[in-house]
Parts: structure tokens; sequence; C-alpha cells
């Protein structure tokens, strides 16, 4: 039995690590994802400092970004740290791949995460009469994380998030250790250090991964709190807790030094800089600051726009609803417990599984109702949750089950036809990445339909098109930028009047703008007229191209192109039998805007077909 577990561990772990690094060069080298885009200029323009001193110093370190043209900077510096000592001794260190080695060293973060998954689950010591659902438990939980959609994606990524949930993860097993060590004796004490220490390296390197990691205190908190009505030793409690903090400091201090002014080792000056950079990030998540990223949250519900996402796109809808009863159940199970010892307090027992669900359930609704009431509800925020519901999900199946008295052959069919169910949306959404990029796709288009000397209209806040395919000179072409994002005003739309009289071609490369300035009409009164009439082709343009790339489940015989027929003022530049795969398509154009922006937007191309007055006859009635 226990080399078919690890037989069974093995293959989901490389099936797991199959789903992240599939289609990894998703973008064929042209840094579609901004903020990827920055942190790999940041990484090939660091340099390594000549000694400890210099490297701890924020003032001359040539490994601080701010020494190195970047006055904003809030991200966490291990991952990028880690990221250009590994792109070095690889000698993948230059711009065109050092994105790759972020986005493999994610991928394995994520993987890493997986194990702790599993750890964490068999920490839980699932109280079930049946040795194969206890056995089946942390493998379930493993399963259902691997198969999460947000996790994949974000894997396809050279980003801070991936590092910051696999550090928490480890935070959070250390944790349970430590709650599980009642009694006495030289191992003990030799376990209690080690698993302070772990701990507090882990978070310490959460910190220095993303400062949102804060949102974990809480935890800590109350695990140790846990711990320590289970031991009643203050001796002890202190000793864990100084240690934690120590190991947790160190760890800051050398994998995030420039968060401190000083140079010496111990310093508890904050350096000025990256808080002012905090401060100012801040008050972007604010909605009467009009910052163009947070348009689409202006008028997004809380709690219900990222629970939306979470259940339908993070985790893939069967999946979601299965988490959902599983947070459900967990509360009514933990609230059933604590009314049955309040009527017998001698019943009251704090053994493993409480604790350990506790704790899970406690961060899970924590950090969701903390970042769902915020004005920023970037589905990534939430990533570190992922884990924990893959955990509670497998607890609330495996329980159900147990309780059900089924046959075996029936529970081994309901999990069979369960696992199929849940898989078709990791299948459906790796067709994105079997397919070129529809940026890619889009260009190649433009060059070979649009005539050389276009001008063409391309939206500020958004990767203007064609790309600089090889073959191909962007020069041929010349570009006009809209600023929509600015004020409905006389003066925006007299402006907008005379780029519109000059551009041939208007190119929307995702739904980036018009997917957040339809939403809040009251804001963008005209802008929102101006696309209502675009995309009904009453403007003098006319629709004629437009590349999607969704997620889709690949079913035979059932076609779906990656770009439709052309009306008759288009061309057909791909025709029926260039599509790319067969099944069915989920229309993810209105999630949230992280989720399809970067690796599958939508691009739309408009053909100027007549001239049009458009301030004196369309926007200035409206002004």
């Amino acid at each position: 039995m226990v080399i078919f577990n690890k037989i069974i561990i093995l293959l989901i772990l490389i099936f797991g690590l199959a789903l992240r690094i599939y289609g990894q060069n998703w973008d064929q080298n042209f840094h579609l994802h901004p903020d990827e885009r920055f942190l790999t200029m940041v990484t090939t323009d660091l340099a390594w400092p000549d000694s400890l001193s210099e490297y701890l110093d924020a003032e001359t370190s040539r490994l601080n970004p701010h020494n190195r043209g970047y006055g904003f900077f809030v991200y966490g510096t291990f991952p990028i740290f880690l990221t250009k000592l590994v792109g070095e001794s690889l000698s993948r260190n230059g711009y065109g791949n050092i994105t790759l080695v972020g986005r493999t060293l994610s991928a394995f973060f994520d993987l890493g995460t997986l194990l702790f998954i599993f750890l964490i689950a068999q920490e839980t010591e699932l109280k079930v009469r049946n040795h194969a659902f206890r056995v089946l438990f942390p493998l379930l939980a493993m399963l259902f994380y691997s198969v999460s959609v947000l996790p994949i994606q974000l894997s396809h990524f050279y980003s801070v998030e991936t590092f910051l949930t696999f550090f928490i993860s480890s935070s959070f097993y250390f944790l349970i250790k430590l709650t599980k060590l009642t009694k006495e004796g030289i191992t003990i004490t030799a376990k209690l250090i080690l698993f302070s220490l772990s701990l507090g390296a882990s978070f310490g390197l959460s910190l220095a991964s993303k400062i949102s990691a804060a949102l974990f205190i809480p935890i800590v908190g109350l695990g140790l709190l846990i711990w320590f009505y289970r031991i009643r030793n203050i001796r002890r409690f202190l000793t864990a807790s100084l240690l934690i903090v120590a190991a947790m400091y160190l760890t800051l201090r050398l994998f995030q030094p420039y968060l401190f002014a000083s140079s010496a080792l111990i310093s508890f000056d904050l350096n000025q800089k990256v808080l002012d950079n905090w401060k100012e990030l801040q008050s972007f998540a604010q909605p009467d600051m009009g910052f163009p990223p947070g348009i689409q949250w202006i008028n997004a519900k809380p709690l219900i726009f990222p629970l939306k996402n979470l259940i339908v796109w993070g985790l893939g809808l069967p999946l979601g609803i299965i988490a959902l009863s599983a947070v459900w159940y967990t509360i009514y199970w933990l609230v059933g417990y604590f009314r049955s010892v309040r009527k017998d307090i001698t019943k009251f027992t704090l053994n493993n599984n409480l604790i350990v669900i506790t704790l899970i359930c406690f961060w899970i609704l924590f950090l969701f109702i903390f970042q769902g009431l915020q004005f920023s509800k970037n589905m990534r925020y939430f990533h570190p949750i992922y884990p924990y519901l893959a955990i509670i999900s497998a607890f609330f199946l495996v329980t159900a089950l147990e309780k059900s008295r089924a046959r075996f052959s029936y529970i081994i069919t309901l999990i069979v036809a369960s696992t199929l169910s849940i898989l078709i949306y990791p299948a459906s959404y790796l067709a994105i990445y079997y397919r070129p990029h529809t940026r890619i796709y889009a260009s190649e288009w433009i060059y070979a339909n649009i005539p050389t000397g276009s001008e063409l209209g391309v939206e500020h806040w958004d990767d203007g098109l064609p790309l600089p395919l090889p073959g191909f000179a962007q020069n041929i072409y010349s570009w006009t930028e809209f600023p929509l994002y600015g004020q409905d005003n006389a003066e925006k739309w007299k402006d907008m009047d005379s780029r519109l009289r000059n551009v041939d071609y208007i190119i929307l490369t995702s739904n980036r703008l018009y997917g957040s300035i339809t939403t809040v009409p009251e804001k963008f009164p005209i802008t929102n007229i101006y696309y209502q009439k675009l995309f009904e082709n009453k403007l003098g343009f006319r629709k004629v191209a437009e590349f999607t790339s969704r997620p889709t489940i690949p079913i035979p015989f059932i076609k779906v192109c990656l770009t439709p027929p052309w009306d008759q003022y288009g061309k057909i530049a791909y025709p029926t039998q260039e599509c790319l795969i067969n099944g069915i398509s989920f229309v993810d154009d209105y999630a949230d805007e992280s989720f399809t922006v970067y690796d599958h937007p939508k691009v739309t191309i408009f053909k100027k077909v007549q001239h049009v007055d458009y301030f004196n006859s369309i926007f200035s009635k409206k002004l």
C-alpha cells in the first residue's frame, strides 16, 4: 500500500508538472505580459554586489531596483534574486530568455505547493472509519489543486504569486507540526527548535516574495495560541515565538534587504523609498483615483465579483461547486462541533483534525473576506487560499462518501465521474497554449491584409499591433494612440475626432479598455457611446477581423477556428481547414480582466469605410 501511494503521488506530481510547463513559451518571447515584462527588465538590469555590506546597503547596492532606474518597485526581491542566480548559472540571463527561467521556477514552486498540500492533509488525521478514505484524502487534495485553472495559469507567468503561495503553504505545514508538540523531552525540544526556525524562515521568505504575506500573521498567531492552550507552558511558548521572529527577521533581512534603510545586519529602520512605493500603490486602489487598471472594479460587487471568478474560472466550475459546498459543510461541521461541546464542556478536545480544519477554514474565510472587500479584486490576490480550498474539498468529498455508506463500486464510479468532470476545465484551458497567441496571429493577418502606409489606431494602456514578427518591418505602418481613459469632456472628444479622422484601421488588442470602461457608463458616458457605435459598425468603421483563443473542451468533429470568416470588407487569411482544435469554447470575455488579457486576449480589427464628422454628428450632442 505504501509503494502504491508513492506511485500515485509521483503520477500526480508528473501530471501537475506537465500542466504547468506545457506551452511555457506561449508568447514566443514577445513579452506580452506587462508585469512579467517589467520583472524581466528589472532582473536583467540588476548586478551582483561585490560584498555582503554592499548587498545589504540600500543606498549603493547594484541589486537594489531603486538604484538601477526603477524608482517605483513594489515586488518582493527573493523571486528576482533567485531567477537571476539560476539564469546566470544556466547562461540564460538575457532579456530574451530570463523570462522562461522565471516561468520554469514559477512552475516548480507551484509543484512544491502540491507536496505541502499532501503533507498538510496527512497531518489532518481525518476521522473516518475506512482506512481507504484516509489514504485517498491527501491524494485527492493534491489532485484538486493540480488541476485548478488559476494555479496552472500563474505557473506559466514569471511572477511572484507562486513563490508567495509556496512559502505560505510551507509556513502552514510547520505551524501544524508545532501545534502537535504537546509532550516534553529532548526529542520534542529539538523538534520545537526545528519547526520554529522552519516556520520563521518560511514566513520570512513569503514576505520577501510579496508583502501581502503579512495577511498570514493572524493565522500564525491563532496557531500559536492553540498550541499554548494545549501545552500550558509559557517557557516553551516564548522560546518558540522568539525563534520564529528571529528566523523570520533574518530571512527577510537577507532576501528583502532593501526594505531596511541601514546596511547593518541588525536594523529596524525601514527604507522610506519602499514605504513611499507602497503608499503610492495603495493610493491607486481607490475608486476616485481613476487609475486605469482599477476601472473594472468601480462597480464590481464586493465578495460576489471575486467569488464568481474564483468558482467559474479560477477553480473551474465543477471543482468550484465542490469547493463552495466544502466551505459551507466545513463551517457547518465546526459550528456543530462547538455547539455540542458547549452543552458538555467535558467533550471538548483539541485534536489534530479539529486544529487543522479550523486553521484552514479561518484562513480561507479571512483572506477571501479581506480581499473581497478591498477595491482591487484581482484574481491572483486570492491564490494563497487555493491549496486550502483543495484540501477542504477533498475533506468534504471523502467525508460525504464515507457517511453515504454506498457500495464501494458506486463510490469508485462517483470519484471517477467527479474527476473527469473536474478535468474539463484544465484540459480546455491548455488549448490556449496549444495555439499561437492571438496577437501573433493578428499581426500576421495585419501584415498580409493591411496596406503599407496605413495609419493604425491603437489604445493607450494596451499593447499595440502588429508585433515585430521575423521577416516583417513594423515601420511600414504608423500609429495614432487613443487616450480613452481620459475624462469625458469636449477637449477629449475634439482630440479624438481629429485622431479618428486620421486613422485607416482601429485595432483593439484586448478587452482591457472596453471591458472596464463600459461597466461605468456614469463615469464615461461618451466613451460608452463610442464603443457601442464602433461595435455596431455605425462609426464609419466596420469589423473585418476578430481573433479569439478561449478555453476549449476538445470534442471530435466540432470545429473551433482561431479566427472566423471575414465579412465583405475583409479577406480570408486563414481558411476553415486551418482551425487548430476541435471542441466547444467557454466564453470568458467577461472574467476578471487579468485572466484573459495576458495569454489569450481577444483582438478585434476595424477598417474605415466612410468618413464621419465624429464630433459634430455624434459626440457634441452628448456633451
